[in-house]
């Protein structure tokens, strides 16, 4: 296979962006249909279950039905069963679509079939740590206990309740719902840090150390992205941004340049390219110490 140019490479990179975007908006996409599930289970089968007085139509502040709220049984198994299920089978189903557009993207570059299986079984095995995480919480439904422990407590009206619970759960203008915003918050930049790892790995074994930093711009976007967007660095260069500059708009703490490069919702890639690559964009670049 002859070596691969800028062009084609710039390309693939291109689809594989498109399919991170893709992702990232199914992402919320998904998580308010499953909104709309859990609502309909709170208002229909749930909030109808605890004890209410027929007459003033308020719930009664009984031990029953505190017990019930604060176990929360029927809650837990329902985000469990339907919601995580679902969450978690569209989690998977687009982490496979980026690692084969990355595999596109560097099998320009003639891995050994054994060195690709061994970055993507090692990829695997990180996003499998991520989503037991990301599952292993009961933070909607804490949040859902809140609101009826209260409600129970202060004997609030059904009615008024069923409003509040939907807006709590589904969200409202300008504010994501309960299973959006924790997936936004815990779950929207795995995608890209995915990725990034993915990249990491397959450029040590090609020995690529060589990257454009690729993404383009956008109104808001940050600074120290605004001075690298476009320009090709060798690896030492690069990683040296994790100690300087120590602070820019956006830096994670401890943020890992290769993983996290400039920040929270950061939409920037390294695109790694060999040396003989990188002297067509910038014919002064320095060749890298990692080249041996």
């Amino acid at each position: 296979m002859p070596p691969p140019t800028i062009t084609e490479l710039q390309k693939l990179a291109r689809k594989r962006g498109k399919v991170l975007r893709e992702s990232e908006d199914g992402l919320m996409n998904k998580a308010k249909s499953q909104e709309r599930k859990l609502n309909n289970y709170l208002l229909n089968s749930f909030i109808p279950s605890l004890q209410i007085d027929s007459v003033t139509n308020t719930f009664r502040a009984t031990s029953a039905n505190l017990k019930k709220v604060n176990s929360a049984t029927g809650i837990k198994r329902f985000i469990k069963k339907v919601v995580n299920t679902f969450m978690n089978d569209y989690y998977v189903s687009q982490f496979v679509k980026v690692g084969k557009r990355t595999n596109n993207y560097f099998n320009k570059f003639n891995p050994t079939a054994a060195a690709a299986e061994k970055i993507n079984n090692r990829g695997l095995e990180t996003l499998d740590g991520f989503l037991n995480n990301l599952f292993d919480n009961n933070q909607i439904t804490r949040s859902i206990q809140n609101t009826l422990r209260k409600a129970v407590q202060s004997r609030q009206n059904v009615t008024e309740l069923k409003k509040v619970v939907t807006e709590q759960v589904k969200g409202k203008t300008k504010k994501l719902g309960l299973v959006s915003s924790y997936h936004y918050r815990e779950g929207r930049d795995q995608f890209q840090e995915y990725a990034r790892g993915l990249d990491d790995d397959f450029s040590k074994a090609l020995k690529l150390n060589y990257a454009i930093y690729a993404g383009g711009t956008i109104e808001d976007t940050r600074e120290f992205c605004l001075a690298r967007n476009g320009k090709v660095f060798n690896r030492e260069t690069i990683l040296g941004w994790n100690e300087k500059p120590q602070n820019w708009q956006g830096r994670k703490e401890n943020n890992n340049i290769l993983i996290d490069m400039g920040g929270y919702n950061c939409r920037h890639d390294f695109d790694w390219i060999s040396y003989q690559l990188a002297k067509r964009i910038d014919k002064d670049i320095q060749k890298s110490i990692y080249d041996k």
